[in-house]
């Protein structure tokens, strides 16, 4: 078996418990995490997935690749999705979905008309538990991201431009083995890292300082996280280093609620209480405390207030407390961990 192949397996199981009888996949990443393939772009593919097969509905250029690394896939040459509602009748597959959360409004539209139903959530749903697959993939981008932090700050020097610093780090994790960038890397200097998604300037670095770096690549298709805060230069502030201790111990906090079994809002919760006890600081926690990521950076479960998701052993998210001064510096500290059955193993370290 094709470790492609066990995904849709997987899901197949998944459809036949939940009485399904045929699934239309049309968003590029559902395409790519299912066919473990790397289409270029939305719209290069679709899928309808049965019981017993899966087709790719898609170009010609691709076709060639796809019998090579994805021989279970069946081929149609067609990106027309009334192709996709054609192949569905003809196998005369009566509970028909579709994605609503992740279909276009065309495609949906048209797969709505023509009797399909709307299953929102499903496909993110679905790749919540990681495979054994998944995980190696994910523990190698994690690991080239942790090194890369190290030579980085070793060639870091005063009079860089964050777009400059930006580039050196996405070449180091080139050279050690990452496909590739997970999102665009966020480096920000001084004041700039009060704002949690700064997009770098050409402002440049300065002795005695706080640099943030939000990065990842991607190793086999699939993503890392992990965020870094650091003074530059000798003798950081007696504020800097006080804050960096709480966001690091409210990092540690929250590890403690990560696990199988607890609601995904808890630890984020947990959090803010963390930072009320320790100054009245919550209100300077400005965004979620994580997220799960996989084929991509942002998946379910959500680690917020608003998630009603429930961990599970398999689910891999990040952990990214920060407290953020605007006008003055913000601090953030990031790893990608995994929840095991009876643990959560940090991945970024």
């Amino acid at each position: 078996m094709k470790r492609n192949d066990e995904k849709i397996k997987n899901f197949q199981s998944y459809m036949k418990r939940k009485g399904i009888d045929a699934c239309a996949v049309t968003d590029l990443d559902g395409v790519n995490f299912f066919a473990d393939f790397s289409f270029a772009g939305q719209g290069d593919a679709y899928l309808l997935i049965t019981r017993k097969k899966a087709y790719c509905f898609t170009k010609q250029m691709y076709a060639a690749d796809l019998k090579k690394k994805a021989p279970y896939l069946a081929l149609v040459d067609s990106l027309d999705c009334a192709d996709i509602v054609k192949k569905a009748r003809s196998l005369k597959a009566e509970n028909c979905v579709f994605d609503a959360a992740s279909t276009g409004y065309l495609a949906g539209k048209l797969f709505y008309e023509s009797g399909f139903k709307e299953a929102a959530g499903l496909i993110s749903e679905v790749k919540e538990e990681k495979t054994a697959s998944e995980i190696s993939r994910i523990k190698k981008a994690c690991a080239i991201s942790a090194k890369a932090y190290d030579i980085f700050r070793k060639k870091l020097k005063a009079g860089i431009s964050e777009i400059e610093a930006a580039s050196l780090l996405e070449g180091i994790m080139s050279d050690l083995g990452g496909q590739g960038l997970a999102f665009t890397t966020i480096m920000a200097f001084g004041a700039n890292s009060a704002n949690p998604h700064h997009i770098n300037s050409s402002r440049k670095l300065k002795e005695g300082e706080v640099v943030l770096l939000d990065y990842g690549c991607k190793y086999g298709g699939y993503c890392s996280d992990i965020t870094r805060t650091f003074w530059f230069g000798k003798n950081p502030s007696a504020e800097f280093s006080k804050t960096f201790d709480l966001v690091k111990a409210a990092h540690d906090e929250a590890l403690k609620y990560v696990k199988a079994g607890a609601a995904a809002k808890e630890a984020h919760n947990r959090v803010c209480e963390f930072f009320d006890k320790n100054g009245k600081l919550a209100k300077y926690f400005i965004h979620g405390l994580g997220h799960s990521l996989g084929t991509a950076i942002h998946e379910t479960p959500y680690l917020n207030p608003r998630s009603l998701s429930t961990l599970k052993t398999g689910n891999i998210v990040t952990v990214e407390p920060g407290l953020y001064f605007e006008g003055k510096f913000g601090i953030r500290y990031e790893n990608t961990v995994l929840i095991t059955d009876k643990s959560v193993k940090i991945l970024t370290k």
